[in-house]
Order: structure tokens, then sequence, then C-alpha cells
């Protein structure tokens, strides 16, 4: 890929999109790309990382695991958004696994690379400040729906958090039953029960793998 190529991929992430294509391309020619498939785990919980990572294609999913070893989905980051700074501020110490959840074009910046960056660019420490702000407050509000609310009240919270609009319908983004347990941290048999229960109540629409909220 050339180095045009690559300052463009830099300039359509979010922490990059401020700079100018003279400030990124020293900066993309020390970068590369890796294509993965689905289900890859491209980190994991403890591993000390010597790059950040930028999302060009696809999704991730960020999770940790408990002690009897079940999955717990934290949040999931898409094209434009990155994962590994707090390992760059934390002595390369990852606080999480990170597993891709479909076919991902994932670009990597060493952290020697990034750092040299930052001293270049010393304000590009508000936009890594403003990122990890925002991933500690999904986490919070995450860890509040789990800890606080009954089984009803996590589905629908987790349903709503990831619909999308489709053709004036709010429809859930789930492929599985078992992804959404992950992410509100019970049984797959339980979230099958209440969402059969909440299609009894009116509350969503199935049809076929389809999730459809209601307003």
């Amino acid at each position: 890929m050339t180095i045009d190529l690559l300052t463009f991929d830099l300039q359509r992430t979010q922490c990059f999109k401020r700079y100018s294509v003279e400030c990124l391309q020293p900066l993309a020619k020390r970068s590369s790309i890796r294509a993965l498939r689905k289900n890859t785990i491209i980190c994991m919980d403890g591993d000390i990382l010597q790059s950040i990572y930028f999302i060009l294609k696809g999704t991730v999913r960020v999770f940790k695991e408990n002690q009897q070893g079940k999955e717990v989905t934290l949040y999931e980051l898409g094209q434009g958004q990155s994962f590994g700074e707090s390992a760059w501020l934390n002595n390369g110490n990852q606080f999480a696994s990170v597993i891709t959840k479909e076919p991902c074009n994932i670009l990597t910046i060493q952290h020697s690379d990034f750092a040299q960056f930052y001293e270049e660019h010393p304000d590009f420490m508000h936009c890594i400040a403003k990122r990890l702000s925002m991933a500690v407050e999904d986490i919070a509000q995450h860890l509040k729906e789990i800890a606080l609310g009954s089984i009803h009240q996590r589905v629908l919270w987790a349903l709503r958090s990831n619909a999308q609009e489709i053709d004036g319908h709010k429809i859930a983004n789930f492929s599985t039953h078992r992804e959404l347990a992950s992410l509100i941290g019970c049984s797959r048999e339980s979230v099958s029960r209440t969402i059969q229960d909440l299609k009894k109540s009116g509350d969503v629409i199935l049809d076929g793998d389809t999730i459809q909220l209601q307003s």
C-alpha cells in the first residue's frame, strides 16, 4: 500500500482526522496494515503491547473473563476507532482481550512512533484523554446496568444501545443470543427466555433472526 493511501487511512481515524497530510506522512511511513479474519484474537488481557491499533474496516469486541472463564463484553469498537492507548500509558499492559467480530483491516503504529508524534504535537494528548474518558464512561454505564438492572432491564438496555435505524425501524444488531448474553453477563438461556417475554409484552417483534424494538 502506498504512503498516500496509508496517510488517507490515518486521516479517517478519530485520533488523526484533525491533522494535515504533511503531519501524518512520516507516521504513515512507519505504520502497517493487517487483514484479519472473523474471530481472530488480536490481544489478550494482560498482554504487553508494543503497538496501538486503528480499525479501518470491521468491528472488534473488547472483553474480559470472570473466574469461571465466562466472557463479559465491555464494549465494541468500529471503523475509525482505536485501542491500545491505555497500554501505551501503562508500560504496555493491556487491560482486556480484543477479538474481531467480522473481517477487519487494522492499522498498527508502534508505541515508539506514537510517542514521537506526541512529542511533536503536544495537543495530541487531548484526543487521547477524550478517547479514554469516553471508554471509562461506557464501561461505568455498562457495569451499572449489569449490577443494578433486572434481567429484563439489562436485555432491553443492550438491545436499545446496539439498535440501528433501518427503514424507519429500530433493529437490534446481535447475531446470536450468546453474543447478547456476553454483553450483559448472564446465560444464553436467560436471554432467550427474556426475549420471548419481551415479545409477549409487545416490547419487541421477532422476525426470523431479527429483533425489532417497539418505541
